[in-house]
């Protein structure tokens, strides 16, 4: 079974300056330091169009209490990001995750919208657990901390711009 849900944040700076932020490797260097607890990396990186490839790790205490009981240590997670080019006020991308080790990934349909001075970040997300019978229960927790996740990312975004501009 899959999951899915949508996630929209505000990010208070025109999409020109959001885009140009993720097409600079310096941000994702930074959002990988300081989206989780633990810091990550960079693996990979293009700035047109736009690719990361980020390895980071999620510390067991920052999944859903419902999950933590089912797992032994902290999780490696790859996440990749991708936009295509800016295209007026408008730029589509993808973001996937898996986690190494454990059937849990998640998939998002990725879209910036410019609208003056904002920016909204808009994500269709879908995540499978694939654990017989627990998936269902558990796909709707992922769900909610990766609604999260997005929130911080848009937070980081707007922060990034604002000390580096």
């Amino acid at each position: 079974m899959t999951t899915h849900s949508e996630n929209t944040a505000t990010i208070n700076f025109p999409i020109e300056k959001v885009y140009e932020t993720l097409s600079n490797k310096a941000y994702w260097e930074y959002e990988a330091a300081e989206i989780n607890d633990e810091p990550g990396e960079v693996n990979e990186f293009a700035a047109d169009p736009i690719k990361a490839v980020l390895y980071e790790l999620l510390p067991k205490a920052a999944l859903p209490e419902a999950v933590r009981g089912m797992v032994s240590q902290d999780l490696k997670l790859k996440r990749v990001v991708e936009f295509g080019p800016l295209a007026g006020d408008v730029s589509t991308g993808t973001v996937s995750a898996e986690v190494k080790g454990a059937p849990v990934r998640f998939n998002a349909d990725a879209k910036l919208t410019g609208n003056g001075d904002t920016t909204e970040l808009f994500a269709d997300i879908s995540v499978e657990v694939a654990i017989p019978m627990m998936g269902a229960v558990l796909e709707p927790k992922v769900a909610e901390w990766v609604d999260d996740f997005l929130n911080r990312e848009a937070t980081l975004i707007e922060k990034f711009i604002s000390d580096n501009q």
